[in-house]
């Protein structure tokens, strides 16, 4: 299991190109969020409400300023170097744009066996092995030995994209994140990529946060569903009440604004304003600038989580109610 026990992660940019002031961003607030063996976290929000920031805590890209994370029962702030491979071997990563992660003069079988090649010295895995679990991996994910010797820049997206994914499974990792995996594909072939990482869940067993910002995707494909709004996480629910019975006003707008395949049932929602600035973000609920539901408590503190039975959390002075 992974856990996140009140992580925050600040960065500090200058005033001015001129200026030596400098701003702090506050990219997460006190954020606490596990993902159990085998379970799908939904990770939703708008662009600079903290996903990335998130998922690179996990990878160990950055340190937090305050709070942890356990991985499997280790704490990062006691991880030594072995804990640390040890992570990064039980964690793949799929990113939003698989041509930048990849070196386009490598071919596939390179790319997809550079993590055991990385490896090697310590599993002393042989080239014949390592040739085999490439191709094992390959036609999981829909290729074949034939496509060992090409180059990326012979791929569609959608393959590229399968290709990433391979390469992120080939060390049969506990767990993945997924950054807006298809984010940047066509929309049929972004169904293809869902259907293949719900079958490859159901082969290999892992576990994964799912980056988007596209609750209506992520709704089908997630167990769990955490909503962020400007580096708080504001609700936390089942995918299966997350659209029906979410209690954060936040929430009710993200599916209200989701596109709908159905046109005599679309609905078109605009949340209105935009997302403060994270250098001044407002001192007490970061949505309330925006929200029609807003009480004064709202812009005194954050408010604490409230538990409900069904396992939903959600952080509001002024929750919506529901039959």
């Amino acid at each position: 299991m992974i856990s996140l026990n009140g992580v925050s992660k600040f960065f500090s940019i200058k005033h001015g190109m001129l200026s030596r002031d400098k701003l702090t961003v506050k990219a997460l607030n006190n954020i606490s969020l596990t993902i159990g063996e085998k379970e799908i976290v939904g990770l939703v929000g708008e662009s600079g409400s903290g996903k990335s920031t998130l998922a690179r805590i996990v990878m160990g890209l950055y340190k937090p300023d305050t709070g942890y994370f356990t991985f499997d029962g280790i704490d990062s702030r006691t991880m030594t170097k072995n804990d640390w491979k040890q992570l990064r071997q039980n964690l793949g990563v799929v990113f939003q744009d698989p041509v930048s992660s990849m070196n386009p003069w490598m071919s596939v079988e390179k790319i997809v066996s550079e993590p055991m090649v990385i490896r090697k010295r310590k599993e002393r895995i042989p080239k014949k092995q390592r040739r085999d679990r490439v191709v094992e991996i390959l036609e999981a994910t829909g290729l074949s030995s034939n496509d060992l010797v090409k180059k990326i820049h012979e791929f569609s997206g959608g393959q590229r994209q399968r290709i990433a994914i391979a390469r992120a499974l080939v060390l049969k990792p506990k767990y993945l994140i997924l950054d807006e995996p298809i984010s940047a594909l066509d929309v049929s072939i972004q169904a293809q990529i869902l259907n293949l990482l719900m079958d490859l869940r159901k082969q290999y067993g892992f576990a994964a946060i799912f980056i988007t910002h596209d609750l209506s995707i992520v709704r089908w494909f997630s167990d769990r569903i955490a909503v962020m709004y400007l580096g708080h996480i504001v609700e936390t629910a089942r995918a299966d009440v997350i659209f029906e019975k979410s209690r954060h006003p936040y929430t009710k707008a993200l599916a209200l604004s989701k596109l709908d395949t159905d046109v005599h049932r679309r609905e078109f929602y605009t949340l209105p304003g935009e997302i403060p600035s994270p250098v001044n973000a407002p001192p007490g609920c970061p949505f309330e600038p925006r929200c029609t539901r807003a009480v004064p408590e709202c812009t005194k503190a954050f408010p604490l989580a409230t538990h409900i039975s069904d396992g939903t959390l959600f952080h509001c002075y002024n929750p919506l109610e529901v039959e």
